[in-house]
């Protein structure tokens, strides 16, 4: 939030929690400041309005309530730890668009899959995950995705189409990913149409038809000189 956005904040506060015959001291604006200043106002807002028509809002609001509502509100894009784990290769041969945070958590199990214990791989991939997504959060550190392509080939296209049409990846960065030929259906999955357009590879039909026009423009060129 911006300076100015700070006072409505301050004045916001203190109306709040005058509403639970309570005071806005020094240390407690201080503290809702720290925790709540990376969100916009405009959401922050809304958040307190809706906490106050909610079951809870019987309660003078915590700074965790009104986080997790602006969270709802404004998904990150995170996935869940069952998804994270769902997503994860689990050989050489799979492909995957994963997040460092996921990265990280399967460093931590990975000595666990290599001795083939999967379900308590699982289990530590889970805890370690949410805890590193948890730190994250707090100190306002988001998300960021990478391509993690496996030896399988026919595996790419897909995932790096999801990853375009999720908002992942850019489409420029999966582009330079795989070969030329299989741009134009990656984009059209992802739903580039346009820009799929621009990377469809001529026919052998079309490809000759080119040639025999500029053929025929150098015939005629070289008749005109």
């Amino acid at each position: 939030m911006l300076d100015y956005e700070k006072q409505a904040f301050l004045r916001m506060l203190q109306a709040t929690m005058s509403m639970y015959d309570k005071t806005a001291t020094a240390e407690t604006v201080s503290l809702w400041w720290g925790l709540l200043k990376e969100y916009s106002f405009a959401d922050v807002e809304i958040a307190f309005s809706r906490y106050l028509r909610s079951s809870e809002g019987r309660f003078s609001p915590k700074p965790a309530s009104v986080i997790d509502i602006i969270n709802s509100m404004r998904p990150d894009g995170r996935p869940g730890a069952d998804e994270a784990w769902a997503m994860i290769p689990m050989d050489e041969y799979a492909s995957a668009v994963m997040t460092q945070e996921m990265a990280e958590a399967l460093h931590i199990a990975q000595p666990l899959l290599d001795a083939g214990d999967k379900i308590a791989a699982r289990m530590a991939f889970k805890e370690a995950y949410s805890r590193i997504v948890e730190s994250n959060k707090s100190a306002g550190v988001k998300s960021s995705w990478f391509p993690s392509l496996g030896q399988d080939k026919s595996g790419q296209e897909a995932v790096l189409a999801e990853a375009i049409r999720l908002g992942r990846l850019s489409a420029d960065h999966a582009i330079g990913l795989i070969a030329p030929d299989k741009v134009a259906p990656m984009l059209q999955s992802a739903g580039e149409e346009k820009l799929a357009l621009e990377y469809k590879m001529p026919s052998a039909e079309e490809a000759m038809k080119k040639i025999q026009e500029w053929k025929a423009i150098l015939k005629k060129d070289a008749k005109d000189d």
